[in-house]
This record gives structure tokens, sequence and C-alpha cells, in this order.
């Protein structure tokens, strides 16, 4: 690799030129979901992000693991099957498939390792055996705990001190507990549905030990990046540090990442606060890719407010940048051009990466992306460049574009599919082929209509342009016919 990659690192609070452990292997985990009820816009908003980083490190040309869990058992899932009256593991399957399918919709690549806590319970017990045997766990009449004063590094992800943590600590049930900080690594106690054998008695994994057990059993001792949402920070991946470490004598993860809050009215979108917005209302609503959109015009790391206007400001945005590919796909011209466009796809490029190996900078690397699309769309309306030239230029955002999974042909549910359909019904209204992604049949009627105005068929020209603004698509006219089009 000639350019260094650096990543914010949680641990040290510095930027630091990113390396693999292993040559070219990257190892990644990442906290995913916990299924007891519907997922929210906030969730989307991690899982995208860290799906647009995972791309970029295949685009780079890493061999990357990537393994992001599913907690299908948690306090959580038991009480809301309780109040459903359902089997926990019932409960907790319900919402796994239904998030599946909507990081589905989203565009969001499957992980290539998706493990459950259901299916790694010897994982999980063979560890809090270790601990147990280094004599950093200890049992009380409730569970299996982890005893925090044996593990020195404790607070150095939240960059916490000890008396800052004692001072902070929540006194549990268990008074048998060493210290209010101790956390469970076992739970003892029988819950239909989500009870397991163990050397300790019937119970469950506490909640941290659950990836720890995963991330070192699949991925080994160290591993490259560990990524969640910056409320994990503490205690849960500060937590996961202390028992990884403890037992492996290893550094856990030398890169930490975390994103940043979804927010609405300034509040991080919580199911807890009531203030959230599914994935699939969202969806619904919006359609994926004005949602990925967003999310990528903001930092991974930083806050961003939720509105209905921010995303439909979003989807506006991404459409200009889809206007100017649909220029180049029908532009014809016997221009030569000074090479200038063809300039300013190199330089459009080298901005990108640039911009995406400073910790994932997707706000600046889209700013380089609408930058050559104004300059593809003016050349298609100027004609003031070769047909070549400009498709060259296209490819190149096309190509960067697939980065974050919002080419044209990447539509998603909700308005997109709706327009689709629109579309399509006017393709059979004039004639023509009514299947296809909505950017090729758009492209198809700007054929038809540029035809009809060298004809002199000025009705017909009419009528397509306006079938499509019915649709909500505006078609972008120069004199000698239409170069693009954009939602509306």
């Amino acid at each position: 690799m000639v350019r260094n990659l650096k990543i914010q690192n949680t641990l040290s609070g510095k930027k630091e030129d990113f390396s693999p452990l292993k040559a070219n292997k990257v190892k990644m985990y990442v906290c995913g979901v916990t299924p007891y009820d519907a997922s929210h816009l906030g969730h989307a908003r991690t899982f995208v992000s860290f799906d647009n980083i995972r791309r970029y490190l295949l685009f780079r040309g890493y061999d990357l693991t990537f393994v992001q869990n599913v907690t299908d058992i948690d306090d959580k899932i038991i009480k809301r099957a309780h109040e459903r009256k359902m089997e926990p593991a019932a409960l907790a399957d319900k919402y796994t498939k239904q998030y599946e399918k909507e990081c589905a919709a989203l565009g969001i690549m499957r992980p290539d390792i998706e493990p459950r806590v259901s299916g790694s319970i010897p994982q999980i017990i063979s560890l809090i055996q270790k601990l147990e045997e280094k004599g950093i766990a200890y049992k009380t009449s409730s569970g299996v705990y982890f005893d925090v004063s044996k593990f020195p590094g404790y607070g150095k992800l939240s960059h916490q001190s000890s008396a800052t943590l004692k001072a902070g600590a929540r006194i549990e049930v268990d008074e048998e507990k060493k210290s209010p900080q101790d956390f469970a690594l076992w739970k003892l106690g029988v819950e239909p549905g989500a009870t397991f054998g163990s050397p300790w008695g019937n119970g469950r994994p506490g909640w941290h030990i659950e990836c720890s057990a995963m991330a070192t059993s699949l991925l080994g001792g160290t591993i490259d990046i560990h990524g969640g949402a910056r409320d994990l920070i503490f205690p849960h991946h500060e937590n996961e540090i202390a028992q990884s470490e403890a037992a492996t004598g290893k550094q856990f993860v030398r890169f930490w990442m975390h994103t940043g809050f979804l927010t609405v009215n300034g509040e991080k979108m919580a199911k807890s606060l009531g203030n959230f917005i599914t994935i699939s209302d969202g969806l619904e609503r919006h359609g994926a890719q004005p949602l990925r959109m967003l999310f990528a015009l903001s930092h991974y790391s930083s806050p961003i407010d939720f509105s209905e206007d921010a995303v439909k400001a979003a989807g506006s945005a991404l459409s200009s940048l889809h206007s100017a590919l649909s220029a180049a796909r029908t532009y014809s011209s016997q221009a030569k051009g000074d090479g200038s466009l063809a300039a300013a796809a190199a330089e459009a490029e080298k901005k990108f990466l640039a911009a995406m190996d400073d910790d994932f900078d997707t706000p600046a690397a889209i700013s380089a992306l609408f930058a050559l699309a104004k300059k593809i769309s003016g050349a298609c309306s100027e004609a003031s460049a070769g047909e070549g030239e400009v498709k060259a230029a296209a490819a190149t955002l096309e190509k960067l574009l697939a980065i974050f999974n919002l080419l044209p042909a990447t539509e998603g549910k909700g308005e997109g599919a709706g327009k689709e359909a629109a579309v399509a019904k006017i393709c059979k209204q004039f004639g023509l082929l009514e299947s296809g992604a909505i950017d090729e049949m758009v492209g198809a009627l700007i054929g038809a209509r540029n035809a009809a105005r060298k004809k002199k068929d000025f009705a017909a020209s009419d009528a397509i342009r306006a079938e499509l603004s019915k649709a909500g698509i505006a078609l972008e006219d120069r004199k000698d016919g239409s170069t693009g089009w954009k939602h509306v």
C-alpha cells in the first residue's frame, strides 16, 4: 500500500497509522443487535457506517474477515418475552430475522461470520473457566463474577480512573460481590427457554462475556479492529478488554472504533426514550439510499440529528450524483475536449481516497464526488468533452459511489421502489422495455424523447417529459436534447 490509512483509536484517543497484525489480513469484530424488539435507525446508522468502512477496506485490497454477533440471550429479551407470553428464543429469532431482512434492504453486506450467544455457550464456559483458574473470577450464590481489582488496566478504554469507576459503580442485588465494580460472567437461575448447564449450575451468560468468547474463539487472542456504538465503550467494551486480556495475556484489540449517536432533537435515539423510528418505517418512508446517503454525509464518529428534512436533503443530493451518471450514459458528441474532464476525474479520485484514508472521512470523500459530478453534468450540457472522456469520468464516479453502495441500480425499497414501478408503467405506455434499474428505464425514455424531438414530434416529446414529472423525475435539457434527470 502506498497510502497510509489512519484510524482514530478510542483506546489511545489518537489518530494512528493502521496496519494489520498479519500482513494484509484484517480481523474485524462489530457488536451486533440485541433482538428484543424492532431495530431502529440508530442501529442502522452504526451498521451502515461499519458497512462503508468494511467496503473501503475491501476496496483497498485487504483480506478481511468480518464478524458481527447476535445477542440472542439477554435480560431484555427475557423480560420482553415474559410480557408477550413468548419463549425468549422465539422472540429473539423473530426480531433477528426481521433485522436481517432490513439490513439486506439497506444494502448492508452479510457478516462473514454471524455467531449467536445461544450457539456459543461452550466457548463462553471455557473462557470463564480460564478466568476462574487464574483467580480472576469467583462464585457467589447468584453467579460468577469478574474481580476487577485483579485487572490493573481496567478503565483504559473509557479513560476513567479507578477512583472514578468506584464512585460511579452501581450496587447490584448480590451483596456477596467483592466490589460494586465486579460484573457478572455467569448468572445462576432458571429462566424457561434461556437456561444452560454449566460447572457452576444452571443459568445463562452475563452480557459482556459473550463478545469476548466469540471474538477470541473465531478471530484469535488479538484482533485488528473492534467496533460498535459509542454507548458501548463503558461498560461493555471496557469489560470485554478486562475479560479477554486477563484470560489470554494478550492485547485484545489493536484499534477500537465507535460511531456517534443518531439523535432526535438532540437526544439519543433509543427504545428506552421512546423517540425511535424503526428501520422498517424509515425504509418505507424514505427508501434505502437516502438513508445511506444521510449517514455518509456525516463522519462515522459524529452525531447526526435526524429529521425528515435531513433525509430528503440527502436524497436530493444523491440524485444530483445519479443525474450526472444518467447524463453521461445518454451523452453523444463528436467534440474532442481538452482533457480537463479526465484531469478532474483523476483529482476527484485522489481527494476521495485521501479522505477515506483519513479515518474514513466520508463527508470529504462525497464532496469530491459532488465536484466531479458537477464537471460531468457541465460537460454534457455544454457538449465540451468527447464521448469517451465523459464516459471514463462517469466510470470513475460509479467506481467510487459503489464503495458506499450508492449506485442508481441499488435503489432500495420505499419511495425508490414506487418510482421504479411508475417509470416501468411509462415505458409500457411508450412501447419501451419496462424492466431493469430505474436509471436504465429513464435512460430509455430520454432516448425516445430525444428521437421524438429530432423528428419534430413535440407532442410525444412533451408527453414523456410530463409523465416523468408526474412520477417525481425531472429531466435536464440542453438545446440538442435531454442529458440527465433527477428525483424531485
